[in-house]
């Protein structure tokens, strides 16, 4: 009997899983997922209990099938190949990703191994290197790469077939009892629910999107990230005829983008794509970056997203951009400091995403926001939490506070702050720093850094 065995990774799914569905057609399937180290040394609390519980979730989607899911601990280079010989494996296959870790590791793993590498693209709607240019080349504009991508189409939707399994050791494998519950409920059937969830206010995500009080959002990033659905499948419930579904399209398109050009450029992470920025004097600013990791800057619509961060590992889209703008631009603090927190931090920190929207917002990436572009965090508060409502949610100190006022409370009257139970620099801080003198001195930054090239 042929042995496939089918390495589990960013993938976490049965449903539209083009390797799976490879390895399905062989006479008999061996699951199997490898804790290494390396997978959990960067994630905080919230994307482990996360990642346990969608693990435990395809564990027991397994069981209910027939089969095991072999969970191996250890180095992958150390425990896969020795797993392939003392299990006459005859072939291996898998979903590629596009991380630094991930192509590294699999380049030291397959030269250890003598058996068929079978290697699919899962977790994208267009594999990296098919929307090029007409040179061959990622179009390192948005726009264009968009154009080819959305005329592109993509495979059809792969459903669920019937599976023999290989028994084997280590289907015995239990979730630590002590890492707590997950964000999101688990697996392909927490992530269904959410798109369905989705589907039902698609229509007007273009409006609602921006505004973090409103559930306006699909929330399936965390799912993308873990490969509990498929882009795929959630590409084939959108249509491009309606407005908001054709918004979504388009962020799906973003996330492919952002992993092609990671697949092509691995210094994405740790490097200014545009290297006149490596000129740029960022602050050595300690207290000020412990007053944003822990929502004390004073103003509330980044105090609010930060504390929303801590308390649960997920922030909104918008107020991610919010608060990565303050980091680099208020306070002049090295965006990869930043998008190292908030790696490790969100429940869905994902390298290629990540990173991209961090060079995106300090100006440094690909098609990425002009270097002077600094978001005044008290006109988007007031534009995109006009009532408040976000802000009180995670700031319960400024409950009181009248909608016209909570976005700026340094700026009011003291009769105001008192009828408001509001005493700033006591129940909450002043402003770390002032808006057009932050704004200013960012300026000067990375025009002097822009400078020095010419």
């Amino acid at each position: 009997m042929t042995t496939a065995l089918f390495w589990f990774r960013k993938d976490l799914r049965l449903i539209d899983n083009p390797a799976w569905t490879q390895a399905c057609k062989s006479n008999g399937v061996l699951p199997v997922f490898i804790l290494e180290p390396e997978l959990l040394s960067n994630a905080g609390t919230f994307r482990k209990r996360q990642f346990f519980a969608n693990l435990d979730a395809l564990r027991e989607e397994i069981m209910r099938l027939g089969g095991n899911l072999n969970v191996l601990t250890g180095p992958a280079k150390g425990v896969l190949p020795r797993y392939v010989k003392e299990n006459n494996v005859d072939a291996i296959y898998l979903n590629a990703d596009t991380t630094p870790f991930s192509i590294k590791r699999d380049k030291d793993i397959f030269k250890q191994i003598s058996v068929p590498v079978y290697s699919f693209w899962g977790g994208l709607v267009h594999p990296p290197e098919t929307i090029v240019t007409k040179k061959g080349e990622i179009s390192k504009v948005f726009t264009p790469f968009y154009k080819k991508w959305v005329s592109s189409p993509a495979a059809p939707e792969i459903t669920l077939n019937k599976t023999n399994f290989v028994d084997s050791n280590g289907g015995d494998w239990e979730p630590p009892s002590d890492v707590g519950p997950s964000v999101f409920p688990p697996g392909y059937q927490g992530a269904r629910r959410r798109l369905e969830r989705f589907l039902e206010i698609a229509d007007r995500y273009q409006d609602s999107r921006n505004f973090p009080s409103e559930n306006g959002t699909s929330v399936l990033s965390s799912d993308l990230h873990f490969g509990t659905i498929g882009p795929r499948e959630i590409l084939h419930n959108l249509s491009p005829n309606r407005e908001g579904h054709r918004q979504f399209i388009r962020q799906l398109a973003w996330r492919d983008w952002y992993a092609h050009l990671l697949y092509a450029n691995q210094q994405i992470p740790y490097s200014p794509v545009n290297p006149v920025y490596e000129n740029i004097r960022w602050r050595d600013d300690i207290e000020g970056l412990e007053r944003w990791k822990n929502g004390k800057t004073g103003y509330p619509i980044v105090d609010a997203g930060m504390r929303q961060l801590l308390t649960t590992g997920w922030m909104h889209n918008r107020v991610r951009m919010i608060t990565a703008s303050f980091l680099v631009k208020h306070l002049l603090i090295d965006w990869r400091i930043g998008e190292r927190h908030f790696r490790e931090i969100l429940v869905d920190g994902d390298v290629a995403q990540n990173s991209g929207n961090w060079q995106w917002i300090a100006g440094t990436g690909f098609d990425a926001a002009p270097y002077f572009r600094v978001f005044n965090p008290i006109l988007q508060s007031e534009k995109f939490d006009p009532s408040g409502c976000y802000i009180r949610e995670w700031i319960p100190e400024l409950h009181e506070m009248p909608d016209s006022d909570i976005h700026s409370p340094w700026t009011i009257k003291k009769s105001i702050l008192k009828k408001s139970n509001v005493v700033l620099g006591e129940t909450y801080p002043y402003p770390i720093v002032e808006h057009a003198k932050a704004r200013q001195r960012v300026l000067d930054a990375y025009k002097t850094a822009r400078n020095l090239e010419t």
